[in-house]
């Protein structure tokens, strides 16, 4: 009995239509179809094929490792197209690492730079208002109180300069406070500005194809952000089974950065065929998936 037709009298027995497989491994219909005849030439490629199948027997109730090993000689090999996807993706990370040293390091500092740069020059904004608040009142204090000495010829003029001077020291004084609290209350507004973005590992899958949950606390804005360095099949979703935010295909290193804004959606579900073929960033902080399969899904919760 071939791959195809044992994994469809699997699905028969559990009494489940080709929908409802769709809807558990969300493999397209054509695609099972297609394993099921046995034609692995529609599928997206030989890797996929392999991968596809053990989705599909899993969710039959099948053990996938064991249908691979009974049917090897069925499937198609992809040990070739293995090792050209890790030269590929070698290959981008030594051009990367050579075209631009510590850029990683650099883009993560230039944020806290940038604060430091801010928090400097509201400093010194404030410390010249203070100046020009300041030495023109200790000029005319020195004048009033030099016509004052001059002029003087009595105990009562003598009375009137000290209260003078004392009511113009105050007001100095209650100058300064003002200016001290405006500058500390603009240094608490720009650190409460920048919240401080939180990713931890909630839960770690197992299996063929195993599925990690990361909660992201402490921001509102969200961007998610998708590179690819190899051939990879990738579906985006928010929420898991919901809408499709990028298209369910596979991508080469040749397309283009995907950026997403999800700040509306409280979960984005992330799938992939192939782990070295992209990487994850939320607010450009890479999600790592933790283990070492090569087909692995990702549920991110936002926590606010």
């Amino acid at each position: 009995m071939e791959i195809g037709e044992r994994l469809k009298e699997a699905r028969e027995a559990k009494k489940l239509s080709l929908e409802e497989v769709q809807q558990k491994t969300k493999i397209q219909k054509r695609y099972l179809q297609a394993i099921e005849k046995n034609e692995f030439g529609i599928l997206p490629g030989k890797f996929y094929t392999r991968a596809f199948i053990r989705e599909y027997a899993s969710a039959v109730g099948l053990d996938p490792e064991k249908v691979m090993e009974e049917h090897k000689s069925e499937l198609p090999s992809t040990e070739e197209e293995q090792v050209i996807t890790h030269s590929r993706v070698q290959r981008a990370k030594t051009e990367g690492s050579v075209g631009k040293p510590g850029g990683g390091s650099l883009s993560k500092a230039f944020p806290t730079l940038i604060t430091i740069v801010l928090i400097i020059g509201a400093l010194f904004v404030a410390w010249f208002f203070i100046m020009q608040i300041t030495e023109p009142d200790s000029g005319t204090t020195d004048s009033q109180s030099e016509d004052q000495v001059n002029v003087t010829s009595s105990d009562t003029g003598e009375g009137a300069s000290d209260e003078e001077g004392s009511g113009s020291g105050e007001s100095e004084k209650n100058r300064g406070d003002a200016a001290e609290e405006e500058d500390e209350q603009e240094s608490q507004e720009e650190e409460a500005e920048e919240p401080q973005l939180e990713i931890s590992l909630a839960e770690t899958g197992t299996g063929g194809f195993p599925e990690h949950v990361y909660e992201v606390t402490g921001t509102v804005e969200r961007e998610l952000k998708i590179e690819f360095e190899g051939d990879t099949y990738l579906e985006v979703q928010a929420p898991k089974g919901g809408e499709n935010l990028v298209d369910p295909i596979t991508y080469t290193s040749e397309d283009d950065t995907i950026t997403q804004d999800i700040s509306d959606y409280k979960e984005v579900y992330v799938r992939t065929g192939s782990v070295p073929g992209l990487k994850v960033y939320i607010n450009d902080e890479e999600i790592e998936f933790p283990a070492d399969n090569l087909t692995q899904k990702l549920l991110i919760k936002f926590e606010e």
